[in-house]
């Protein structure tokens, strides 16, 4: 059996590799990157590194060939191009061979969700579904290690800000879905065809997060309601593409009308163990 990990470079993927290997020898893990040169420290390992790119049909399909299991890992681009690419890399996939498709998406996907990525995930999903090959879909809540952006400037200010009013997000550290991921990988055919929804155990507000942040912190910290055209506006400010400006913005409010606090313990099925809770995350990341 051998695995592939697209994106093996990334901030998930480079975790669900290290995850791996404490479970299945090295010999039996591949990953594909664009920039091969980058994982100079997983051909170390002897893990097998391939050129991918989730542009190139071509290149792709080369980079699953003897590939049993492929973990696809959602790239970072606006919608329509990440749509096509994950519909490249699905193809690829499905002319390589590969039998089992992993891949990474989001909770509740939607088509008309106010987090506007949503739709790439749903239309993913369908795409795997059409494809005929086995699948497992990690629909993973947001990532917990998203909040540690904005510890500095609650520390230096003392606020916490975001438009996010009382709503409640099932934040989840990055690791813990990638130890998920791991998990499936390493026995695929425990889980064909299975779709898990990966939260935390808790809905959590900012405002409890802002008390998280002092607890761990001993400042004090208070959650500000930021209106929406001003968190456009700093987000604008840091530079970020406006596609995923649209997104954010739209997380939050998706969020309040209740679109991501229902929690799931597939997590705990998975790995057999709850996942880390947003404030002992918080805690330990500040020590």
């Amino acid at each position: 059996m051998t695995i592939l990990i697209t994106g093996a470079t990334g901030q998930l993927g480079s975790l669900v590799v290290k995850h791996l290997l404490d479970r299945i020898p090295a010999s039996d893990i591949d990953v594909s990157v664009r920039k091969p040169e980058k994982a100079a420290d997983l051909r170390a390992k002897g893990i097998d590194v391939r050129a991918g790119d989730f542009n190139d049909l071509a290149l792709m399909t080369k980079a699953f060939a003897g590939i049993d299991t492929a973990l696809i890992i959602s790239a970072e681009d606006d919608n329509a191009t990440r749509i096509k690419q994950h519909r490249t890399a699905v193809d690829a996939a499905k002319a390589a061979g590969v039998k089992h498709i992993v891949y990474t998406g989001i909770v509740d996907p939607k088509a008309d969700a106010d987090f506007t990525y949503s739709a790439i995930h749903l239309d993913t999903e369908n795409y795997i579904r059409q494809s005929g090959l086995a699948f497992t879909i990690l629909r993973n809540s947001f990532y917990a290690d998203l909040l540690l952006a904005g510890v500095p400037h609650a520390l230096e200010t003392g606020d916490f800000g975001a438009p996010a009013g009382d709503a409640k997000i099932t934040y989840i550290p990055r690791n813990d879905l990638a130890e998920a991921a791991a998990v499936v990988l390493a026995k695929p055919s425990d889980h064909v065809n299975k779709i898990y929804d990966l939260t935390g155990t808790k809905g959590v507000t900012h405002a409890e997060i802002a008390g998280y942040i002092a607890n761990a912190t001993g400042k004090p910290v208070k959650f500000v309601d930021l209106p929406a055209e001003v968190h456009t506006g700093i987000l604008s400010g840091l530079g970020l593409p406006d596609h995923l400006i649209e997104a954010l913005a739209g997380l939050y409010v998706g969020a309040k009308k209740g679109d991501y606090e229902t929690v799931s313990n597939d997590f705990e099925k998975v790995v057999g163990r709850k996942p880390q809770s947003v404030e002992d995350f918080i805690a330990k990341a500040l020590k």
